[in-house]
């Protein structure tokens, strides 16, 4: 297979930090799967995912003097509220960046493993000659857009989010190989997390309440006894492939759910708090953008040095997807 690597990472975040007092008294001596974290940050209603991209863009093509008429000739999105209930984000990014990929990928599953899946995605696409440099885009936008409203910002998960993009370029290339990946589906758990409304209406029908993310305590727990299994179980199945041991891996990168996940899936897979980067007390669930966002946070900290094994991983929504990544970073410089 051509080689294909990750040559770097960036990000945008929000400029309004919002502390747990914004939402009730109490708030900071909860625990348990909606821990808050201390800070989060929220997009305000005239900023869009597009905003956003174009922004930790920008950081990533000055960073690795990219032309993105020359060299970004696939482009995968994300984004967990869109802007337009029809149309996805990535011809806009494709205009505001000057660029006329041949592929244009605007995804609306994988949720928090979605940084995994698009990596798959253009790893396969490009190793089959199907372009040779993939921009990844990653906007968690839910936070600023759902969970501050009046309405909702008192139940238990509304602190838990915290907004962000993050942006990722891939080329063909074997300066730091990714040396391999996997994605799993998990169907039967797809219906396990809901969006409701508590006059009973679905979310597309007008009606003068508002609309939020719907768990019972039964899926809770459900939730968070898979969740603990599928990260690790995905970490091991990718270091299998690679013929390499978890223990080899020098620094985990996963989404950023809770801390008892962050904490369950490293003592699980054995790796001690410094292997395993966590940036969820400063910026809490970023969903899909957590990977890429902490990845960038990880090397701004020094974290990773040149040829150390890099795992990422997840798991999405209720457990409908879990993926895990192995790259050995500027491996090959």
């Amino acid at each position: 297979m051509l080689p294909i690597s990750l040559l770097g990472v960036a990000s945008y975040l929000p400029d309004e930090i919002v502390t747990n007092e914004f939402f009730g008294p109490g708030v900071s001596e909860r625990r348990g799967m909606f821990t808050p974290p201390t800070t989060r940050r929220h997009v305000s209603r005239e900023q869009t995912a597009a905003d956003m991209i174009e922004r930790a863009a920008a950081r990533l093509i000055a960073g690795l003097n990219l032309t993105p008429s020359r060299d970004i000739d696939v482009l995968f999105t994300n984004v967990t509220i869109p802007d337009q209930p029809f149309t996805g984000v990535g011809a806009e990014i494709a205009f505001r960046l000057g660029c006329q990929p041949r592929a244009v990928v605007d995804l609306h599953n994988t949720g928090c493993v979605s940084f995994v899946y698009m990596l798959q995605l253009a790893r396969e696409l490009m190793a089959g000659g199907g372009g040779k440099g993939a921009l990844l885009c990653n906007v968690q936008n839910a936070a600023g857009r759902v969970f501050r409203h009046p309405e909702v910002r008192t139940t238990r998960q509304a602190p838990v989010p915290g907004d962000g993009c993050g942006v990722a370029y891939v080329a063909a290339s074997a300066i730091s190989p990714v040396l391999a990946t996997v994605v799993e589906l998990h169907g039967e758990y797809a219906r396990d997390m809901t969006v409701a409304a508590d006059d009973g209406r679905q979310y597309w029908e007008p009606g003068p309440t508002p609309i939020r993310v719907a768990f019972t305590e039964t899926r809770v727990a459900s939730i968070i006894a898979r969740g603990n299994q599928l990260v690790p179980d995905r970490v091991r199945q990718v270091c299998g492939l690679a013929g390499k041991e978890v223990r080899d891996i020098d620094l985990l990168i996963t989404n950023q759910p809770n801390p008892i996940f962050l904490r369950n899936w490293r003592e699980a897979l054995e790796l001690p708090p410094s292997r395993h980067h966590d940036t969820y007390d400063v910026y809490g669930n970023l969903f899909g953008a957590g990977i890429p966002i902490s990845l960038e946070d990880a090397i701004a900290r020094g974290r990773l040095a040149r040829g150390a094994l890099l795992a990422l991983g997840g798991f999405a929504h209720a457990g409908d997807y879990s993926g895990a990544a192995l790259i050995s970073w500027r491996g090959g410089e």
